[in-house]
């Protein structure tokens, strides 16, 4: 451990000017849209008010998930919709929960199975027939964000094999029914496992740009931890689609016992740290952590560990550590972020509303963080808190990989969860 100053203009990395930034909230009034995480219900998943009521608590206020093209047209030109999908949308709604709902896969009513990627002008016309049909049954339950398929850079979602030029006509015949139907829906697309710049290239160079209003995409790196690819991600991401909207609308960490997996505290850390790294960015306008239930039981399974809570609905460390952060952060926008080193220090607001959020990528240090003198709270990463006091403008601090909240003393009381 040691002691390093931060003095002003001292970090390798500065951005975003403090001016007009919106005041921060009380503790538990959350504003966070921009904090999203993937549901299941689509998958006739048990436990729907439950769920929604500890993904409402944490102030997550999107979720993502499915309404299967197979599952509502099992008879070509029959559209019946399973009450659990109207169960869990309806649920969202009266909870004031947004919803971004995939449209997906393929049907076997047309194609070789459900992970056919539609590849004839008579697949895409069925498969912008059930878009229009989606759209306009789930419009009055309060959904107006699509997303055009899931994955389809991977041959596990788009079978035989990937093809941009085909997803980008598939892309536009969605875009044009969902418009159709609701022309206020936003609907983004590709949807790449991983940030897969030469597939999104092709999708752009064959007209996609027109048929999305945002580009998603899923930055996966685990087990590394998100200061050492996310940001160079979104950067190269930028930099093909300049002026496009960003949507994270996958990212996570498993807490599986094996390669690429995390222990709880892990990833405890780098889910707030994932939000936070992409909230630096202007181009992202959400970000959804996948996911938020465990999928099964078997810790070897990397596929069943990516909760915030266990499949039995306890919750991991990071559900509470997400709770914290979404309660202080809210829809806050970014007024500075520092690097020296491995130290980073991410402030929100100014003046008296000023709200600083400091981590370090390994190890422990001492931190002097210039500020007027005075009494401030620091508020760990899961919500408990201490009095320090500022002397000779600088206000000294324990940095570790668990993030902590500084505020003015007088600004925020305690939090309790």
């Amino acid at each position: 451990m040691y002691r390093r100053e931060f003095l002003e203009g001292s970090f390798a990395l500065a951005l975003f000017a403090g001016a007009g930034l919106p005041r921060l909230t009380r503790p538990g009034k959350s504003l966070g849209r921009f904090f999203g995480a993937q549901t299941h219900f689509g998958q006739h998943r048990p436990g729907i008010e439950e769920i929604l009521d500890l993904i409402r608590d944490a102030g997550i206020d999107w979720i993502r998930d499915e309404v299967y093209w197979s599952q509502v047209e099992k008879e070509k030109g029959v559209f019946r919709f399973p009450p659990d999908y109207d169960r869990y949308l309806e649920a969202a709604q009266a909870r004031g929960i947004q919803v971004l709902l995939i449209l997906d896969f393929g049907n076997p009513a047309y194609s070789a199975d459900e992970k056919s990627g539609p590849a004839t002008e008579a697949e895409r016309g069925a498969f912008a027939r059930y878009c229009r049909e989606v759209v306009m049954r789930y419009k009055p339950f309060g959904v107006r964000t699509y997303e055009i398929w899931n994955e389809p850079n991977a041959s596990t979602f788009w079978r035989p094999q990937p093809n941009a030029e085909d997803y980008a006509k598939l892309l536009d015949a969605a875009y044009r029914a969902c418009k159709d139907a609701d022309p206020g829906a936003t609907v983004i697309g590709c949807s790449t496992a991983g940030t897969d710049l030469e597939f999104i290239g092709r999708v752009l160079a064959s007209g996609g740009s027109r048929s999305m209003d945002g580009i998603s995409f899923h930055p996966y790196c685990q087990p590394l931890a998100p200061e050492k690819k996310l940001q160079t991600d979104i950067s190269k991401l930028s930099r093909i689609a300049p002026g496009k909207p960003l949507w994270i609308t996958e990212m996570g960490y498993p807490t599986h016992v094996g390669p690429a997996g995390v222990d709880e505290e892990t990833q405890a850390n780098y889910a707030v740290r994932t939000f936070l790294l992409a909230r630096t960015s202007p181009a992202v306008v959400r970000v959804f952590w996948y996911d938020f239930q465990n999928d099964g039981e078997d810790r070897d399974e990397a596929e069943f560990n990516f909760g915030l809570v266990r499949l039995d609905r306890t919750t991991k460390p990071a559900y509470r550590a997400c709770r914290t952060m979404a309660s202080l952060v809210g829809d806050l926008r970014p007024a500075d972020f520092r690097v020296e080193g491995n130290t980073y220090l991410l402030s929100f607001g100014d003046g008296e509303d000023r709200l600083t959020v400091v981590w370090r990528l390994g190890g422990t240090e001492s931190v002097a963080i210039p500020c007027p003198s005075g009494p401030y709270r620091l508020i760990d990463r899961d919500g408990e808190s201490r009095i320090l006091e500022a002397k000779r403008s600088s206000l000294e601090v324990q940095v570790s990989e668990r993030p902590g909240y500084i505020v003015r003393a007088q600004k925020i009381p305690a939090l309790r969860f």
